[in-house]
This record gives C-alpha cells, sequence and structure tokens, in this order.
C-alpha cells in the first residue's frame, strides 16, 4: 500500500495578527456601511495571525499591472515551494534523484511554464519525472494531490512521488471584494508552502492510504471560486457553501460503511481535515457524525495559520505526526473545493513499516 511520510510546511516571512489586520482593513475602507458588523465577523473567524509572503502595508494593492503582480505571485510561490520540497526530501532521507514523480498543487496563479517546470529547476530533480500540475481545484488540491501520488504508486510500486502544495492567496486578495464574503476571505486565509514524499514503504512512522472517494457537485459551481477580470482575480463565496458541502456528507459516509473492515461501522478514529473555515469544520463535524474534538487539530490550525488553501491538509497532518495517533487507528483526510467538491482519503497510522 503506498504510504505519506511526514510533511513538512514552510511558512512566508511577514505575520499578521487579526488586530493589525482590521487595523489595514479600517484604513483602506473608511466609509464602509457595515464595518462594525465586518470586524465582528473577521474575530469570529477564529483566526488570530495569519503570513503572508508580503508585508501588511503592501496588501489588497493593485496599482502594478496584472503582469507584474502575477510574476510577482508566481515569484513568491516558487519561493515557499522550493522550501516546502527540500524540507520534506530531507526528512524522508531522499536526494533530488531519487524522486520519480513530482505533483504540484496551487489554487492561485496564472503562468505557463508553470510551477512545477520551475521547482523541477530549483529542486534539481530528474529530467524524466512524471509530472502531474494540478490547478483550478482550490482548497481541495492537497487532498487530490496526495491521493493521485497515492495512485502513481500502486501503478508502478518502484515510484516515489514528491508532492508538493503552494498558494500565496494574499497577492489575489482584491480591494475591490469589499462584501462579506471578500472580507471573510481577507480574515481567513494565509500563506504557505507544504510537501510530503508518497511511495510504498517507509520505516518509520507514516499514514498508509488504503482507499480514496470524490464526488462533484457541479451545480454549486457558482458558489465558491475566482473569477479574472481587467483588474485582477476576484473571489466568491456564498452562505450555501455549508448547505451544499452538508448535503455532500451522506454519501461520504455511505462509502466509508461500505468499505468498512470486517465488524467495523468505518467511522474514522482520526482526522486530518483541511480547515476551511468554523462553519465548514462544524458542518463537516455534524455530517460526519463525529465528536468535534476529532477536528481539534484542523482549528487549531486555522487559529494559529488561517487557511493556507490546498496547503491546510499537509499543516494539519504535520501537527498529526507531532500528536500521533494510536497504531492501526483509521483515518480520513479530507478536503472541501469549487464545484462544489469533496473528497476524502481513507488512511491507517502505522508506527513502523
Amino acid at each position: 500500500m503506498p504510504v505519506v511520510t511526514a510533511p513538512v510546511v514552510a511558512l512566508p516571512r511577514y505575520q499578521v495578527t487579526t488586530d493589525e489586520l482590521i487595523e489595514r482593513i479600517v484604513e483602506l475602507y473608511p466609509n464602509h456601511p457595515r464595518m462594525n458588523v465586518v470586524q465582528r465577523v473577521i474575530r469570529r473567524s477564529t483566526v488570530r495571525t495569519r503570513w503572508y509572503t508580503r508585508p501588511l502595508e503592501e496588501q489588497f494593492n493593485i496599482d502594478a499591472p496584472l503582469y507584474e503582480r502575477t510574476r510577482e505571485h508566481l515569484r513568491d510561490s516558487l519561493a515557499i515551494a522550493e522550501r516546502a520540497g527540500r524540507a520534506a526530501l530531507r526528512e524522508a532521507g531522499l536526494r533530488p534523484e531519487d524522486v520519480t514523480a513530482l505533483v504540484v498543487s496551487s489554487a492561485t496563479g496564472h503562468s505557463m511554464p508553470g510551477l512545477d517546470v520551475l521547482l523541477m529547476e530549483r529542486l534539481g530533480l530528474p529530467p524524466s519525472v512524471r509530472r502531474i500540475p494540478v490547478t483550478q481545484m482550490g482548497c481541495v488540491g492537497g487532498v487530490f494531490a496526495v491521493s493521485t501520488a497515492a495512485e502513481l504508486v500502486k501503478a508502478r510500486p518502484d515510484a516515489i512521488v514528491l508532492v508538493v502544495c503552494a498558494d500565496a492567496f494574499s497577492h489575489y486578495l482584491h480591494p475591490g471584494d469589499a462584501g462579506m464574503d471578500g472580507m471573510i476571505f481577507k480574515a481567513i486565509l494565509g500563506d504557505a508552502g507544504g510537501a510530503c514524499v508518497v511511495r510504498e514503504r517507509v520505516n518509520g512512522p507514516h499514514m498508509e492510504i488504503v482507499g480514496s472517494w470524490e464526488f462533484l457537485d457541479v451545480s454549486g459551481k457558482d458558489i465558491v471560486g475566482g473569477r479574472t477580470e481587467d483588474d485582477g482575480l476576484h473571489a466568491h463565496n456564498s452562505p450555501r457553501l455549508a448547505e451544499v458541502v452538508g448535503g455532500l456528507l451522506p454519501g461520504l459516509r455511505e462509502w466509508l460503511k461500505a468499505t468498512a473492515p470486517a465488524g467495523t461501522d468505518g467511522a474514522p478514529e482520526f482526522l486530518v481535515s483541511h480547515t476551511g473555515s468554523p462553519r465548514i469544520l462544524d458542518c463537516l463535524s455534524d455530517g460526519l457524525d463525529c465528536p468535534s474534538e476529532m477536528f481539534g487539530l484542523a482549528r487549531d490550525s486555522l487559529r494559529e495559520l488561517g487557511n493556507l488553501g490546498s496547503v491546510s491538509v499537509l499543516e494539519v497532518m504535520e501537527r498529526t505526526f507531532a500528536k500521533r495517533p494510536e497504531p492501526g487507528a483509521r483515518g480520513l483526510m479530507l478536503g472541501v473545493g469549487p464545484g462544489v467538491c469533496l473528497m476524502a482519503v481513507k488512511t491507517i497510522w502505522r508506527n513502523g513499516v
């Protein structure tokens, strides 16, 4: 079975507290008719700090031409992706020449050649490496990348797959998005890179991947996402997102039950969840009928770092490796993305080979 080694998350340079963020937003929107509500919503996000690739005083600024902002985004994304990728290889005891496949996920950025090509050059990976760039999947991209890497290992047991996720959302937090969804994005989103290795066998603690499930409700394609206009990228998020995600969870529960080992009900014993927002985490907890504390590591990650997009699930996985489940515990990796898409990967915690 494919296994995942301990991931590594790379944070950018600039840490911003919620108080500092609110001060910046009040400065930018002095005549906002609902500023008191905006401040309450930002605080209710539970995010205390988030990390940006640029200083706060440069955030929410579209003075530069779009091509220049796109170039800066790619540069910053590449920097955190490279740091995470190198660290993950060291963590796994591997050299760049050992890698046979590279899966790169990024929810933002519009460049070609893409992040995967530039990352191969920076990391010194062999030119024969199979590349799988994952784009336009939003926050579910991290779960998709790990699942795709596992499928590669199943098909080619000698494969060593480096998974790298990098999202620099701060470049795309548009000042023109002054509605409540735009303010929520400004409250919860942060930047980060993350990476892990997926292979057939490894010594030491790891998560064994035993199955995956995906469901797309295409009727929700307009609920969350982004659109490009002349002045840049605008994000949108409908209050209906939690309702639609909740409608997908019965299908996930049915799959867990149908694929459960004999004598069990398929309920997970630990969770590695994309952080989403407090409302999404509550929705997942209710829909899976799981105790809220099973999402404790995801809530910690959201509070301390914000929503890191595709990197979030790797960050929560890093916390899981630090606070290990019991050997043999059944786990579930979860992610939600545009579409609306819900994806899950079943895992088993192992302390050794």
